[in-house]
């Protein structure tokens, strides 16, 4: 090949390396974005154990906005109910426990947007999930099996298996039927349903693109055979995601 050629080649190949946009491969995008992810549950000074976990969250926004799902939010409290908090990790790597509030919640898609206390975290992009396509892999961080594992967050690959209109399923076999009349009644949406085992304590968690980091669902229903501890010995491997343009009515919706 003539010098003239290969010169022009290689300045070509350096021209593109240069103007390409940086792209983190997976273990940097799971440490930019584990800072992000926080505890959602409830806490009471006079429970054994004081705080107990309901699922997973992520931070947005300014840093002091939470998504999770609705699900995981406890019933409408009363005086004497726990307290509704989130547990964000602090630089020295211990967790730290904030009140929360409920600013707004989409019960058909079952997501919730709250706003926690003190100071703002690390929040992260919320992308446009428009374009994700069929088998594109994805990756989800969370707290599976709530504390049976430990506080510590936990990532996993999952492959889009396909993108489908659905009724949600419901949290619980005995709300099936009256959640299926009313997604059926608020119109059907768009869901992710993913090649990838995720545990209850996931729910909540952010579906992001592993190497940007951006989110690009919320995982929310995961199908277990038989009861929750089944989970455990006998996991499906299918689990369900929200798309983020519905996080992103959420916060347009709140502000």
């Amino acid at each position: 090949m003539p010098d003239s050629i290969r010169r022009a080649l290689c300045g070509t190949a350096l021209l593109l390396m240069v103007a390409s946009p940086a792209r983190a491969d997976l273990a940097d995008t799971v440490a930019k974005v584990k800072p992000s992810v926080v505890l959602v549950g409830t806490y009471l000074a006079t429970d054994s154990p004081r705080f107990r976990l309901r699922g997973t969250g992520f931070l947005v926004g300014q840093g002091n906005e939470v998504v999770t799902n609705a699900h995981v939010l406890p019933a409408e409290a009363t005086a004497n109910d726990p307290a509704l908090v989130v547990q964000v990790r602090t630089a020295t790597g211990q967790w730290q426990m904030r009140e929360a509030t409920l600013l707004a919640r989409d019960n058909p898609r079952d997501l919730a947007l709250l706003r926690m206390a003190g100071q703002p975290g690390p929040a992260l992009a919320v992308g446009d999930s428009a374009t994700v396509r069929e088998g594109q892999e994805l990756a989800f961080t969370g707290f599976p099996i709530g504390g049976v594992l430990g506080f510590s967050p936990v990532t996993h690959r999952a492959l889009v298996a396909s993108i489908t209109e659905a009724v949600l399923p419901s949290p619980s076999a005995d709300r099936l039927q009256p959640q299926a009349i009313r997604s059926l009644r608020d119109g059907s949406f768009t869901i992710f349903q993913l090649d990838a085992t995720a545990y209850p304590g996931n729910s909540g968690g952010p579906l992001f693109h592993p190497q940007t980091g951006e989110v690009m669902g919320v995982i929310n229903m995961v199908l277990v055979k038989g009861t929750r501890e089944a989970a455990l010995s006998a996991p499906s491997g299918i689990s369900y995601a929200i798309p983020s343009v519905h996080v992103k009515e959420l916060m347009e919706r709140a502000k």
